[in-house]
């Protein structure tokens, strides 16, 4: 797994790679288009899939130019296909975070669906809360959190689509069992920490020793 620090919004975007094919699957590419494909080129890496954890245009606003280069499918869950077709939607997103959401996905994700990159593999999980799509990506003990979930924080819910109680029972029900050794990759980092565990956030995020241990 490599991360790349990318956006305007200091989004991370994650590069995962099958070691023995060097098929790798992109999560949440919101950087410039000519970066991230002089980033590739530099990993020798070829690009099977982008994989969104939500429909929002920070994390992958210039997929539209990076696909002239690598053609690729865009990969979005179902729901959040759906919901940010809709006109009204599209705008209100415009107006909260500044930049329209792309669509249509060229590819549903389905929760629980296993995708495979070479040799590798990692499982959907749907989280709603953050958008009614929100997903994170499990690979081999790593969770690629999205929105859901950061260190310390979770994502916001005041923006299109978003829902705080949801977003709470996603954190609850899909995200805690996990294994506690589990290790979080969040879509965007604030501070000096990039990562945590599960086990960490259950003692320190204040979504979950709050609305959730507390509750």
């Amino acid at each position: 797994m490599i991360r790349k620090v990318s956006g305007p919004y200091n989004l991370d975007t994650y590069f995962l790679i099958c070691k023995t094919t060097k098929k790798a699957v992109i999560i949440d590419p919101g950087g410039p288009a000519n970066d991230m494909i002089s980033f590739i080129r530099k990993l020798k890496i070829l690009p099977v899939k982008i994989l969104n954890t939500h429909g929002h245009a920070d994390q992958f606003f210039s997929f539209e130019t990076f696909k002239k280069t690598y053609p690729v499918p865009s990969c979005l869950h179902g729901r959040d296909d759906l919901f940010f077709r809709d006109p009204e939607v599209r705008e209100k997103t415009r107006q909260a975070v500044g930049l329209p959401p792309p669509y249509p996905a060229d590819i549903e994700l389905v929760d629980q669906e296993v995708i495979f990159f070479g040799n590798s593999r990692l499982t959907v999980i749907h989280t709603p809360g953050h958008t009614p799509g929100s997903v994170c990506f499990l690979c081999e003990g790593n969770l690629f959190s999205g929105d859901a979930i950061f260190v310390g924080e979770a994502g916001r819910t005041d923006l299109p689509g978003g829902d705080l109680d949801l977003l709470i029972d996603s954190i609850k029900t899909r995200i805690l069992p996990l294994d506690k050794k589990t290790i979080i990759h969040p879509g965007h980092h604030h501070g000096d920490e990039f990562e945590s565990t599960l086990e960490k956030e259950i003692q320190q995020n204040i979504y979950i020793t709050d609305f959730i241990l507390d509750g």
